[in-house]
């Protein structure tokens, strides 16, 4: 089978960001594993072993990264054979080296531990008695993988039939992604100068109306906010509505684009229209008016054809950036909804 980084392309249509990936991949796992049905959470764990003089060097375990807790075991002799571990409450913790106490002493054949934090803060598991480098602890425990996308196709201590999961889930990210980024690639409209109309001598010889201007219209997308919901609240939800305000507004601003060439283009005609009577009558009155009136006639005609040329280039652009964001759009919603299919499933297996 293809790596992840391949399957990842193939479903969002261009280049990835591997290193991001990695962390959704990683992000993908956590949110599975959390979702598993018992039988599958199994496939998820490992061992840590816990003995003074080990190479852990250590008698507690640090939790952090660490997923749950399954069971402890504590070999009761040297080379001994291994017994569970009783689980304590925190605030008895201190009653596990009191051998008065009945119900929390730790001995090597009744073991307990329990889970607190140290001085640093740190969530720690403590086994009572200590272990040593002759009688060690086992911690069974959930891992979180970690995953190098480009290079593998199967992720260790988590089971096969979850793992086009993490494909799923990873390519929402990178389409939401794409969309985000795209902002920087929306493209501007250039309005060409309008002629300013020549100075008349005449009092016979007048302009008749004013040049139509266009007044393009304006769009503002805040994906400013999207990156707030990805990045710092991390609610993907908001962040896939915002988007998709995003491309409404987009499909409004095109349409807005069109309704103002076309009212352009409308009094573009009445007005040159007039400005043609001008130039006649001109030309019976003053030449030299007459002269400039011809000119400036030909620079509104220029104008007029230069400014359509750029809204239809720009139209062009538009419409291709609107429907590659509505492309990564759709896909994010097949695929969210792909995924949210595939974990219930998982989670009634």
């Amino acid at each position: 089978m293809a790596n992840f980084d391949a399957q990842i392309t193939d479903l969002v249509g261009g280049t990835i960001d591997d290193t991001a990936c990695d962390q959704w991949a990683a992000d993908a796992c956590k949110e599975i594993i959390h979702q598993l049905p018992a039988n599958l959470k199994s496939k998820c764990t490992t061992v840590t072993a816990l003995s003074d003089g080990s190479t852990l060097n250590a008698t507690t375990m640090d939790l952090d990264g660490i997923g749950d807790i399954l069971h402890v075991t504590r070999e009761t002799a040297n080379s001994g054979y291994l017994t569970p571990c009783r689980k304590i409450d925190a605030q008895h913790g201190g009653l596990a080296t009191d051998s008065s106490s009945l119900a929390y002493f730790g001995t090597v054949t009744d073991p307990v531990y329990w889970i607190d934090s140290n001085t640093s803060d740190v969530g720690t598991l403590f086994v009572k008695p200590n272990p040593t480098a002759a009688q060690a602890c086992y911690v069974h425990h959930i891992t979180y993988p970690s995953v190098n996308v480009d290079s593998v196709d199967t992720i260790a201590n988590f089971p096969d039939e979850a793992e086009h999961l993490v494909v799923l889930y990873v390519s929402t990210r990178q389409l939401l992604q794409y969309q985000l980024d795209q902002h920087s690639s929306l493209p501007t409209l250039t309005l060409p100068v309008v002629p300013a109309p020549p100075s008349l001598s005449a009092q016979t010889v007048t302009i008749s109306g004013t040049a139509p201007t266009f007044t393009a219209p304006v769009v503002s997308p805040d994906f400013s906010q999207v990156n707030t919901y990805i990045d710092t609240d991390e609610d993907v939800e908001l962040a896939s509505a915002k988007l998709q305000e995003i491309s409404t507004q987009l499909n409004e601003y095109a349409n807005n684009i069109q309704k103002e060439q076309a009212e352009f283009n409308e009094e573009n005609v009445e007005y040159q229209s007039k400005l043609q009577k001008d130039v006649t009558d001109a030309q019976f009155s003053d030449a030299n008016e007459a002269r400039k009136l011809s000119k400036y006639q030909a620079e509104v005609s220029t104008y007029s054809a230069n400014l359509n040329t750029n809204v239809q280039d720009f139209t062009t652009k538009l419409q291709k950036f609107t429907t590659k964001y509505q492309w990564y759009g759709d896909q994010y919603a097949k695929l969210s909804a792909e995924y949210t299919r595939g974990l219930a499933a998982i989670k009634g297996a």
